[in-house]
């Protein structure tokens, strides 16, 4: 009888939702457990590839019956293994200049839109997050000609101006056409943080005598800090990823990409799954680990977005 009501009063746990709960414990652990496995699921089946013999993984193995090192040590020797170290440096670079362009722009444009009072700067929001919703493919074609060209830089009227070499299979070309879509991103992102810090403590800094750049530097970034590492995270991982500029922008070895080395390994006639999906964990390794290390920054800066008024 004793076994029956606790079976009975477990069952019920399971079932009935708690006073605040929004749905039963069963069905969260279940919703829990199925979004584990949808996520994990590739990388694992990523992982345990890289262990395969080629013929494993043509014959349909989900694991590999004899687990082996073959498609690193192809991936990391000879001229394969020059390229690809040749890739993850052009991918650390441009991935790193890109995310602190557009977090110190990011961070003065945000500072202006949430600071400033200049006429039309609600449309301006607007028109910064329509940005977001353009397709990169879009634009390639300008942007193609502009990095095939170079880039004029000019002051109207002034007869100022600097017009810069062709950047095509350049890390520039790469970084320019990154910033067309993670500086709106930022810009737009940073000024919801910064529009949360309250604006007394602005206002006792200025009557302290900071000026307005002081007071961003020494009040603002600090208590906005969670919210601009969450954007610096969140660029990096989406500059690391990208393929379609890096694709278009890039010809050879001095400018390409982890995405564009790994893709590579598709040839007309044979996949190479091997060295493929050996690369895609060795690419995929420091976005894994930059999200474990700075996962409460992630977390944080999701939840919160500064000290409120």
């Amino acid at each position: 009888m004793e076994s029956t009501n606790r079976s009975a009063g477990l069952r019920r746990w399971f079932t009935r939702p708690r006073d605040g709960d929004l749905m039963p414990p069963f069905y969260l652990w279940l919703g829990i457990a199925l979004l584990t496995l949808f996520t994990m699921g590739p990388f694992v089946y990523l992982l345990t590839s890289s262990l395969s013999l080629t013929r494993d993984l043509l014959s349909g193995h989900l694991l590999p019956h004899a687990p082996t090192w073959l498609n690193y040590r192809h991936l990391l020797a000879g001229t394969v293994g020059s390229d690809f170290f040749h890739a993850l440096r052009n991918s650390f670079t441009v991935s790193t200049l890109t995310t602190v362009l557009t977090i110190v722009v990011g961070t003065l444009g945000g500072y202006a839109l949430a600071r400033l009072k200049f006429p039309l700067r609600v449309t301006l929001l607007f028109i910064i997050l329509a940005m977001q919703l353009l397709p990169s493919i879009s634009i390639i074609v300008p942007l193609y000609v502009m990095m095939r060209d170079g880039i004029d830089f000019s002051i109207p009227f002034t007869g100022i101006g600097w017009h810069t070499p062709p950047l095509l299979d350049t890390n520039a070309a790469l970084i320019a056409a990154n910033l067309s879509f993670s500086l709106p991103y930022a810009a737009w992102l940073l000024s919801g943080y910064l529009q949360a810090v309250s604006r007394e403590l602005e206002e006792a800094a200025y009557i302290d005598g900071c000026g307005k750049l002081g007071t961003m530097a020494r009040i603002l970034v600090p208590l906005a800090m969670p919210g601009i590492a969450a954007t610096a995270i969140f660029t990096f991982l989406n500059c690391w990823d990208e393929f379609i500029y890096a694709n278009a922008f890039t010809q050879t070895v001095a400018s390409k990409t982890l995405p564009i080395v790994v893709r590579e390994f598709i040839g007309k006639h044979s996949i190479d799954w091997g060295l493929m999906t050996a690369g895609g964990v060795v690419a995929s390794l420091p976005p894994v680990l930059i999200s474990l290390v700075l996962y409460r920054y992630i977390v944080s800066g999701l939840s919160a977005g500064g000290v409120k008024e």
